[in-house]
């Protein structure tokens, strides 16, 4: 069961979808090769993102040109005369400035390339700053000269771009939240086709299913806490992630259940393997099936050979906090796990005969003296003692 309110889910939500548009937006126009300005506005910023065939190829709406033009002046390279009239060029026509400079030869091919990407840059990490941006692609073919044009790898670059920015507020208390469970977007496989992601965002990406909390899958990364924020974060910003809620954290008493019958379960277990040998998991898989919901989903996929206490109770952590359960949870998984030992015994008493259920039965309740010794959960216990006993009197008639 997902422990979340309608505002919770709508407070993590929307941050998340708001991150992602402008990169996942960006995505989709290289992989469908488009051509055209991309206008990404905010209050008064108004910044232009152009496109040829997918490509990023000229990006405007800060002026760099100005400190360009005296940075020259301060090396010489041009007068003040000259930098009245190139202001004037540039007020008039911007994008015309290039090749006036490099037809005057104020500058070299490569430092005015250098000028461009970092230009770009600044745009770009200006875009993925703004919060609720307005995106709106115009497809007409942009009048860009190509002495303009950025020569840069777009998705590299881009990538390379997410990382530099930083999370805003809202998005930086989401990625710090361990309970957090993350799903994809719909448009992942399509989109991240030849994508450089780095390593530690691979491995994210490919341990999210939309089930497991950030706290697990960092675990199962063995990323460190930093590096695996930064991850998070990139595909985030790339559109990746766009559904995400917040998971409630089983708690102890439910822990504890869990626990406790499942060393019960591995006592019957032990009894059938000792009598009947691997036929022991055809009879598990078949009571587990006989179960009603939610104990078939709790219990579903229950391996006592292959898989130890530790995995088995977190998985089937996992499975009852994905439950729908209205009702008293508690109850529900005392009921799930009884119901499945009556099964278990019931069988083992037509298999095996009734000394043999009978003995397995006494070896719990023995057990059940060494696995709290400490009377933590005495209610619990007790419970779980009379349903081992009234089994007891069943098995007997």
């Amino acid at each position: 069961m997902i422990g979340q309110s309608r505002e919770q889910g709508d407070m993590f939500q929307e941050p998340i979808h708001n991150e992602g548009r402008l990169g996942s937006l960006i995505l989709s126009l290289h992989r469908d090769g488009s051509t055209g300005t991309l206008v990404v506005k905010e209050g008064e910023k108004d910044l232009k993102l152009s496109f040829e065939k997918g490509l990023l190829v000229y990006a405007d709406g800060i002026d760099k040109e100005g400190p360009l033009l005296v940075e020259l002046v301060s090396r010489g390279k041009i007068d003040m005369r000259q930098l009245d009239e190139l202001r004037v060029l540039n007020q008039k026509d911007p994008r015309s400035l290039g090749q006036a400079l490099l037809t005057r030869k104020v500058v070299s091919q490569a430092l005015w390339r250098n000028f461009l990407l970092l230009k770009a840059t600044t745009v770009l990490s200006a875009a993925f700053d703004m919060e609720r941006p307005d995106l709106l692609f115009n497809d007409s073919e942009p009048s860009i000269p190509p002495v303009n044009f950025i020569h840069e790898e777009s998705l590299p670059y881009v990538l390379d771009t997410i990382r530099s920015t930083t999370p805003h507020p809202s998005l930086r208390e989401i990625l710090k939240t361990k309970e957090i469970v993350f799903g994809l977007s719909s448009g992942v496989s399509s989109l991240r086709a030849g994508l450089p992601l780095n390593p530690s965002e691979e491995k994210t990406l490919s341990l999210i299913d939309g089930r497991h909390t950030a706290k697990d899958i960092m675990e199962s990364s063995g990323l460190t806490s930093r590096l695996f924020q930064k991850s998070l974060y990139c595909l985030i910003r790339l559109g990746f992630l766009d559904k995400v809620s917040q998971q409630r954290p089983i708690s102890r008493e439910h822990t504890y259940i869990i626990r406790l019958y499942l060393n019960l379960l591995l006592i019957v277990e032990t009894a059938y393997r000792q009598e009947i040998g691997k036929r022991a998991r055809r009879v598990f898989r078949t009571c587990v099936a006989d179960l009603t919901p939610p104990g078939k989903a709790l219990l579903s996929g229950l391996d006592l050979v292959n898989e130890n206490l530790e995995s088995a109770a977190k998985k089937i952590g996992v499975h009852f906090m994905e439950q729908k359960i209205l009702s008293d949870e508690r109850l529900v998984l005392l009921t799930s796990f009884s119901k499945l030992l009556y099964l278990l015994i019931t069988r083992m008493k037509k298999l095996l005969g009734k000394k043999r259920a009978l003995r397995t039965i006494e070896e719990m309740i023995r057990a059940l003296a060494h696995f709290d010794p400490g009377k933590r959960n005495p209610e619990i216990m007790l419970h779980v003692t009379r349903n081992l006993e009234d089994l007891v009197r069943q098995i007997q008639l």
